[in-house]
């Protein structure tokens, strides 16, 4: 089985937490290197997965999922992949509990979808600007998951996915999870300032609760 390649960073000393950082549709493992940076999360990993597909094959933009000819969407080998880098390369260095995901676009799909159904308390999950295509994967959401805190961001002005994705995705997320916030900012399909930093207020928060 081919593996997911991958940048890693770690801010500061000893890493005692980690992020795993999952980019949208032509993104790739450079993508969102300045999100620690910005967060200014000190002792902490950062992992930086890359989508084990080609757009095209002009340049290095990536996706999580390929169409087959059939039109359907190739879904179970890359969260095989997923699965394997999680299990095999951050857990083998974290507790769940100490480790958080952040997905962008279609990499907040790949939480709502994917991450979600994992049998892992995480410490945190943040979908950004994403959607759900599937409404039955949530059925798939793993009991152990349905506590752990999700924080759904989205611009008001984005542009290339619409805000009603966001809200949409709460209500769908508040039938089987407990702890389900939505945080919309100013902007369009981006990541907000604003809501990042409340992203490290739930890991300030759930840090201190391990301590």
């Amino acid at each position: 089985m081919k593996k997911i390649k991958y940048n890693k960073i770690i801010t500061d000393g000893v890493p005692s937490k980690a992020f795993v950082m999952i980019h949208g549709w032509k993104g790739n493992k450079e993508s969102f290197k300045s999100i620690p940076f910005l967060l200014k999360i000190s002792d902490c990993a950062w992992y930086f997965p890359e989508g084990p597909y080609m757009v095209n094959e002009k340049d290095d933009k990536k996706s999580w999922a390929y169409q087959h000819s059939n039109g359907q969407w190739e879904m179970d080998e890359p969260k095989a992949l997923l699965k394997d880098f999680i299990d095999n390369v951050v857990l083998k260095e974290f507790d769940p509990a100490n480790v958080f995901i952040m997905g962008f676009s279609q990499g907040a799909a790949v939480c709502y979808e994917f991450i979600l159904t994992l049998d892992y308390p995480f410490g945190g999950v943040f979908p950004i600007g994403g959607f759900i295509r599937d409404e039955k994967s949530l059925t798939n959401i793993s009991s152990v998951q349905r506590d752990v805190p999700i924080l759904i961001g989205h611009g008001a002005d984005d542009d290339v996915v619409s805000p009603g994705e966001a809200k949409r995705a709460y209500d769908l997320l508040s039938k089987y999870c407990n702890n389900v916030s939505l945080h919309m900012y100013n902007g369009k399909h981006k990541i907000g300032i604003e809501y990042l930093k409340k992203v490290k207020e739930i890991v300030d928060m759930t840090i201190k609760q391990e301590v």
